[in-house]
């Protein structure tokens, strides 16, 4: 879903545009969300909230809220970006529930008044590795290359990472241009 399908969202240029914005990046899902906490092009904070699929849906959109809000509460972002939902088939179920989690993500940060900008899978990837169609290992790598990160990041918190990375390099764009 993106902002003509009728979800509103509090676009992120007009909060703080210094190079000093802290921006959360977020890969949403109900089994991991990733986030990720970028400024002045470093890695501030990454993980994964993850949720127990033994547990009943309300519960796991519970912990997912309690758990957002208490890393929005920790780093302070001045805005989010989120990865827009796309899917090479699956089921409906994982559908739903894919966007489920992104709409307790969207209230939860709308809540704490964080704006955010969503941004599709396709976009990120161009932004990083110069390739819409890259592969997420070439998108891992290049926000691991570009954040000066040693070691392994997760999978969901690499993504996340990226979408944080490539809101901060189209603010810069848009500053450059003005």
């Amino acid at each position: 879903m993106n902002a003509d399908d009728g979800v509103r969202v509090r676009p992120c240029s007009s909060v703080n545009r210094s190079p000093a914005a802290r921006i959360l990046g977020i890969d949403p899902g109900l089994s991991a969300t990733g986030f990720g906490v970028v400024q002045a092009s470093a890695a501030i904070e990454f993980g994964t909230i993850v949720t127990r699929p033994g547990q009943a849906v309300p519960a796991r959109l519970a912990r997912l809220a309690e758990e957002l809000e208490a890393v929005v509460r920790r780093v302070k972002p001045d805005c989010c970006a989120i990865e827009t939902l796309f899917f090479k088939g699956g089921g409906a179920r994982s559908v739903i529930l894919s966007a489920e989690s992104r709409g307790v993500i969207l209230c939860t940060l709308e809540r704490l008044g964080v704006p955010v900008e969503e941004i599709t899978p396709a976009s990120i990837k161009l932004a990083l590795t110069g390739s819409g169609r890259a592969s997420k290992q070439q998108v891992s790598y290049m926000a691991r290359q570009l954040l000066k990160l040693d070691g392994r990041v997760p999978e969901h918190a690499a993504d996340a990472l990226a979408a944080a990375l490539c809101l901060e390099r189209r603010r810069q764009r848009f500053d450059r241009a003005r």
